[in-house]
């Protein structure tokens, strides 16, 4: 639908006090500062909506006295002529003030203001009005398209939503299934979840998952407090004398009295033999300790070199991702440039048409040289004849020379807008090469980074495998490896153990009956609690279920860096679908735009994303460009939103002076540039081309 406004007739409208414009395709409204320029767009979107042309619903539109005072008891009255389609329309909106008398006096009082509403000169009420506007246009479909600096001026999370419109109808996992199996973990997760409920979802368990990490090494430390440390060593050679000195007593109860001096030599022997069999087993002990001790250290050396290179990995990831997608937009870039170019390329100067022949004058008639007054055929004067041949063959001379001049001025003008088009022409190519030679050069450079940085992560690829299987390797090696020695087998050891055995015996051949027998048995009696309070304290210093809990701790650590490795993970393939989407998006989106482009989407320095809409227009972004470019820019986006919602209204350019006349994009819209001149007042000029 398309909709022009052809007439506005103000009365009384904030500075205005009558003026009449009839609008063309193009219109030029010129003026200094403060002449209205500005004031007839607000006359037209009060009229329509009852706002000024930034949407302000309280604004001044009464006049005002030379003193900066509101004129009362005037009418204020806005009337405008619009076609709508092939139909055509007078709309008008007159506010007048409401005075009545204070009851009991003259005093009259202001009450406030009324509005009156007419169509076509049919009296209407405001609902009436109002269904009526927004019958063919809404109120927000119309600023966007009538005002170049609206959509930029709107909070951007409209600004995305409106451009999403652009995109059309796909879900997620439709775009998924398109990059087969890259994304096939997730496409379960899209089908009943949205990319936001996904990463909250993997985000609040990677956050539990966290803080399991932190808690783990403090309850290793807490039960590692619950190590007993203890002499074993010492203990078991005080167990073994107490040994030695309970079958002392053992053997005077058996009657070997006689022996018995014999017998504590033999007993003090084997109370050194124990100590030796303790001392290799204690060395033994020693030396496991020691290898278990090298190989943990292997170990954790091998499992902080996997966790770093895991790391570095990662981040080499969300940096390669990164670069991809500005290659991805540099690319985008690209191609725009190469259809821009191929555009001004075939862009053709129109050949040159020249003037119609020139006709000569007809020549003087015989009826032409004699007497019109007295209506007889007489011949004039002489001199007077002359004189009407000279003035004719002046004539004649001044039209031939006209032509002459036109045809001179014609041809002048043709070679100056031919030689102007060419170096316009030549300007743009250059610009566009130079652009594009840029975006090409940008793009090997990223993919340049993006290959070394595939190599990098190959290599590190290789080397985490090799960290990995040393971590499988050292933790099966440290897991064979056990806390007590196994020294049956130890030669010297079963020597000593033999020995003993022998002692032993000769101690029971030996060995007779004691003649005070109560006295030993009391005595043997107190040797065994001693022995027995001496194990129990070398069984407290068992500590191998400590460790083994130690163990499972280090293994759950273990299992929770998986998990959070899962979560992390699958957050990374979500936020790179999301990339992807985005990109899949913007790139349907910036199609629908000639100039500008929209940034819909931030990387952050952790890698993740942040959701945004920025306008750009050769990445530069929309707040750093200058006027004229901004003005560009919004009225791209105009055109876009137009094709988009299917309307055509009129659109008023503030400002119009910062942009060169050739610069102003092709418009499918009516025209109406404000533009600040030293005119001291309004001037209004017209034509029906844009």
């Amino acid at each position: 639908m398309q909709i022009k406004l052809k007439k506005l007739h103000i009365q009384n409208f904030k500075g205005c006090n009558e003026k009449i414009v009839e609008f063309r395709e193009k219109t030029n409204i010129k003026g200094e500062n403060a002449t209205g320029k500005t004031t007839l767009f607000d006359a037209f979107t009060w009229l329509l909506f009852g706002k000024d042309s930034l949407g302000n619903t309280a604004f001044d539109i009464r006049p005002l006295d030379s003193e900066g005072k509101m004129i009362n008891n005037v009418e204020i009255s806005v009337e405008a002529t619009v076609s709508v389609g092939e139909d055509e329309y007078i709309l008008k909106k007159i506010q007048k003030q409401i005075w009545r008398k204070k009851r009991g006096t003259n005093v009259t009082e202001f009450q406030g203001n009324k509005n009156e509403f007419e169509i076509n000169g049919y009296p209407k009420s405001e609902n009436e009005f109002k269904e009526f506007v927004a019958g063919f246009i809404d109120e927000k479909i119309f600023n966007l398209v009538t005002n170049p600096n609206t959509f930029n001026f709107l909070p951007w999370k409209e600004q995305r939503e409106i451009l999403m419109k652009f995109a059309g109808n796909f879900s997620n996992v439709e775009i998924a299934q398109q990059f087969g199996d890259r994304f096939l973990k997730l496409i379960p997760e899209l089908k009943i979840a949205s990319t936001e409920d996904i990463l909250r979802k993997y985000a609040k368990v990677k956050n539990m998952l966290n803080r399991e990490l932190v808690e783990i090494p403090a309850r290793i430390d807490e039960v590692s407090k619950q190590l007993v440390i203890v002499d074993v060593r010492a203990l078991e050679v005080e167990k073994a004398a107490k040994e030695v000195e309970l079958k002392k007593v053992e053997d005077e109860l058996l009657g070997g009295a006689g022996q018995l001096e014999e017998i504590i030599i033999l007993r003090d022997e084997i109370v050194e033999l124990k100590m030796k069999l303790s001392n290799i087993q204690n060395i033994a002990n020693e030396e496991l300790a020691k290898r278990r001790n090298e190989v943990r250290a292997k170990y954790n050396k091998a499992d902080d070199e996997f966790r770093d290179i895991y790391k570095k990995i990662d981040d080499l990831l969300h940096e390669k991702n990164d670069y991809i997608r500005q290659k991805h937009s540099k690319e985008i870039e690209k191609n725009n440039l190469i259809e821009e170019w191929k555009s001004e390329k075939a862009k053709v100067f129109p050949e040159f048409i020249p003037l119609e022949p020139y006709v000569e004058p007809e020549s003087l008639k015989e009826s032409d040289l004699v007497c019109q007054t007295c209506g007889q055929d007489l011949p004039l004067p002489k001199e007077v004849k002359q004189k009407r041949i000279a003035d004719h063959k002046a004539k004649c001379e001044r039209l031939k020379a006209d032509y002459e001049a036109r045809i001179e001025a014609h041809e002048k003008k043709y070679k100056k807008d031919r030689t102007e088009f060419e170096q316009t022409r030549t300007e743009n190519l250059k610009r566009i090469t130079e652009l594009g030679k840029k975006a090409t050069d940008h793009i090997k450079e990223l993919q340049g980074k993006i290959e070394n940085i595939g190599t990098h992560i190959n290599s590190l690829n290789a080397n985490l495998d090799i960290a990995r299987n040393y971590c499988s390797k050292f933790k099966n090696e440290l897991n064979e490896i056990p806390y007590v020695a196994d020294v049956s087998g130890n030669t010297e050891y079963k020597s000593v153990q033999e020995r003993i055995f022998s002692l032993e015996k000769q101690i029971q051949e030996l060995s007779k009956e004691s003649t005070d027998k109560t006295e030993l048995e009391v005595r043997k009696t107190v040797i065994k609690d001693d022995i027995a309070e001496i194990e129990i304290k070398i069984k407290a210093a068992d500590n191998s279920k400590i460790k083994e809990r130690i163990a499972e701790l280090e293994e759950e650590k273990k299992k929770v860096g998986q998990k959070l490795a899962e979560q992390e993970q699958m957050i990374d393939l979500t936020e790179d679908f999301i990339r992807i989407k985005m990109n899949i998006i913007s790139e349907k989106i910036n199609e629908k735009f000639k100039l500008v482009s929209f940034k819909l989407f931030d990387n952050q320095i952790n890698g993740g994303l942040k959701e945004t809409c920025e306008c750009t227009v050769n990445g530069v972004p929309y707040k750093s460009l200058n006027n004229g470019m901004r003005v560009c820019a919004g009225l791209d986006i105009v055109q876009s939103l137009s094709n988009l919602y299917g309307v055509s209204c009129p659109v008023f350019i503030d400002n119009s002076e910062s942009v060169n006349a050739d610069k102003f994009p092709k418009m499918d819209a009516q025209m109406i540039h404000l533009l600040v001149t030293s005119d001291k007042e309004l001037k209004i000029e017209g034509s029906e081309n844009n």
